[in-house]
């Protein structure tokens, strides 16, 4: 779904996926320029604070990589974490390639990677198409669809009226067991609105 080949960036929200996952991992390749080497080599990197606003709590990132014997191309695994913070902020990590004993730096447009991520969620373009199913928009309640359904995105041009019916349904159902597990503290939004559907 999430690719960096060409680019030199990648940006990532959360705020689409369900409040249980926690921290999503992409596979970055770092490639060698050059031949192949009869013995394994190690990539190393480092951050550039000058450029990077995220905290060392909101990711995982290698500081080295070993290419193995024979091996052009390498699997970087990074891991960036979903904290509160991000709910109101959209954070970046500039990670290089640092020089080594196997390696001198490569071509400036490919010897980094910014990632940028967030868990800001917005109201959707297309909300007054969803109203006659969901009902007035509030974040809260955009919150629980996403949650109930394990998807914010509804695109009315290709989902059928009875496929939304559905949906409708579904959260109204869900709503109504959240309800009985919560009694005495039904879900409302900020200003107190309780949400229906």
């Amino acid at each position: 779904e999430v690719w960096t080949l060409g680019t030199d960036s990648l940006e990532f929200s959360f705020a689409n996926y369900s409040s249980t996952v926690t921290d999503t991992t992409f596979d970055i390749t770092v490639y060698v320029m050059g031949e192949a080497a009869d013995q394994a080599r190690t990539a190393e990197f480092e951050i550039d604070p000058s450029m990077s606003t995220a905290e060392t709590n909101m990711y995982s990132f290698p500081e080295m990589v070993t290419i193995p014997t024979g091996e052009l191309s390498v699997n970087l695994p990074v891991t960036v974490k979903r904290v509160e913070v991000l709910q109101t902020v959209q954070v970046q990590l500039y990670r290089k390639i640092k020089e080594s004993a196997d390696f001198k730096i490569g071509v400036t447009e490919q010897n980094h990677l910014l990632l940028k991520w967030s868990d800001i969620l917005s109201k959707p373009n297309n909300w007054d198409d969803l109203e006659e199913f969901f009902g007035v928009y509030s974040l809260t309640k955009y919150r629980f669809i996403i949650d109930v359904l394990n998807t914010g995105e509804f695109d009315t041009d290709t989902l059928s009226w009875a496929q939304m019916k559905n949906y409708q349904i579904e959260l109204a159902e869900a709503l109504r067991l959240y309800n009985e597990a919560n009694a005495g503290n039904p879900l409302a939004d900020k200003n107190g609105n309780l949400i229906t559907f």
